[in-house]
């Protein structure tokens, strides 16, 4: 049975676009606190870019706030999560920021919130306002008493991120246009099983035969959904 224009054997392949929830954490060590309080408000630092759900972030940390132009701006560390690098992207994602205790428990945080995170790079953040965070996020003077927050000069923040969708793309099927029937029937090029073949007799022996567009269709379509 010919479907489509031209002569021979057509190449067949399929592929599928999977979604499954994204979430995920990072850390960030302050291992000099009080040298980081040198630095000027509305001057941060930034984490390592991370990668969450298919995207990359970063941890902005301010120790002297982000806003110099709102009252007593030094008293508090200002945190934010910004999307990082992608073109015209508008992500509405679930994140929570916190400070660990030497245990590693959640011992200081605020209520988790969800922003649309528009993308951009460190030198545009400040100007276009695309990351998204807490500019009062813990006052430096209750901060320092908290002797469980930080030991030795040290505190570790986190930050969890979730809430979005991560989708990707996967092969769910491919034949060579290429392969004659009996190296279709084991092909298996993307880990995956080939449609189902029927058997017929040519000489005397058992060979596979070639499904059918119809019958190779009907094996994409009935391949199991895969849940994230």
């Amino acid at each position: 049975m010919t479907t489509a224009v031209g002569i021979g054997r057509l190449s067949r392949s399929a592929s599928r676009i999977v979604g499954k929830a994204a979430s995920g954490f990072h850390l960030l060590r302050i291992e000099a606190y009080s040298q980081t309080k040198k630095v000027t408000a509305v001057k941060n630092i930034n984490s390592t870019v991370f990668s969450i759900g298919g995207y990359e972030w970063r941890l902005k940390y301010y120790p002297n706030g982000r806003d110099a132009s709102s009252a007593n701006p030094h008293d508090y560390i200002s945190l934010y999560l910004m999307l990082h690098g992608y073109d015209k992207a508008n992500l509405q994602a679930q994140y929570k920021l916190s400070i660990l205790d030497q245990a590693g428990n959640v011992a200081y945080g605020l209520p988790a919130r969800t922003d649309i995170f528009k993308s951009g790079v460190d030198d545009d953040d400040t100007k276009e306002q695309i990351s998204c965070g807490h500019e009062r996020f813990i006052r430096k003077e209750d901060l320092e008493r908290r002797q469980d927050l930080i030991k030795d000069d040290c505190l570790t923040f986190r930050c969890d991120v979730g809430g979005f969708t991560e989708l990707e793309t996967l092969p769910l099927a491919c034949e060579d246009s290429d392969q004659d029937d009996d190296d279709a029937a084991d092909d298996d090029q993307f880990g995956l099983k080939p449609p189902e073949h029927r058997r017929y007799s040519s000489g005397g022996r058992g060979r596979r035969r070639r499904p059918d567009d119809k019958e190779f269709v009907q094996w994409c379509l009935a391949q199991k959904r895969m849940v994230g």
